[in-house]
């Protein structure tokens, strides 16, 4: 098994503030933590309108599943109306190398 990144970028739509996306991380976090091979996930904005969403999954099958299950998930149709959909770019790939800071591998 080999741990997947995902990497989502998109825009905001122009009628959509900043706080409004971020007021959705307490569902985005709840649904993640119910998923079978989460990980890990952080959510940046480049500071000129392109938000990076990157999850790092157990593997890709995981990373598939869940998916899936956003798609059906309350938390996708409270996310997704906030989304320039055009702008959105999703691309999954396997990590060829990790490395974990010596004070969180102890």
């Amino acid at each position: 098994m080999t741990t997947n990144i995902e990497i989502v970028t998109f825009k905001l739509l122009p009628t959509v503030n900043e706080q409004q996306l971020v007021s959705t991380n307490a569902a985005m976090e709840t649904f993640l933590n119910d998923q079978p091979g989460f990980l890990y996930r952080s959510l940046s904005s480049d500071g000129e309108g392109t938000w990076f969403d990157i999850i790092y999954w157990k593997d890709q099958q995981c990373a598939a599943k869940a998916a899936t299950a956003f798609d059906n998930s309350s938390i996708c149709q409270q996310m997704m109306p906030l989304i320039d959909l055009a702008s959105c770019k999703k691309q999954n790939m396997p990590a060829l190398s990790e490395i974990l800071a010596k004070e969180l591998a102890a």
